[in-house]
């Protein structure tokens, strides 16, 4: 439709007019332009903001990863030792028993 307004208002200017009109649509596509490179701009400062906080919640969950890692290993280890002492302590108490019921 725009074109077709402007094919026929350049068809009824005088000749001067029709390079006037010409400079009227290039500014016109200019500023189409770059509206459509300033949002494609800002869409990718958006993107760029948005992989950087995804990055460091990654960065965070692989270090937290990484402590619960040691805290479990640490607590099985503890619970390994426990276990043992558990076990010496039933050991006893079934020899202990054993010495008093022998009685």
């Amino acid at each position: 439709m725009k074109k077709a307004v402007w094919t026929v208002l350049l068809a009824v200017l005088p000749p001067g007019a029709a390079a006037e009109g010409d400079l009227i649509s290039a500014q016109a596509a200019f500023r189409q332009a770059l509206a459509v490179q300033n949002t494609d701009d800002a869409r990718m400062v958006k993107l760029q903001t948005d992989l950087a906080a995804a990055q460091k919640r990654k960065a965070d969950a692989d270090a937290d990863i990484g402590r619960l890692n040691a805290e479990l290993e640490a607590a099985k280890q503890q619970k390994a030792a426990n276990d043992e002492i558990l076990k010496q302590a039933g050991e006893r108490l079934n020899r202990a028993w054993q010495a008093a019921k022998g009685q």
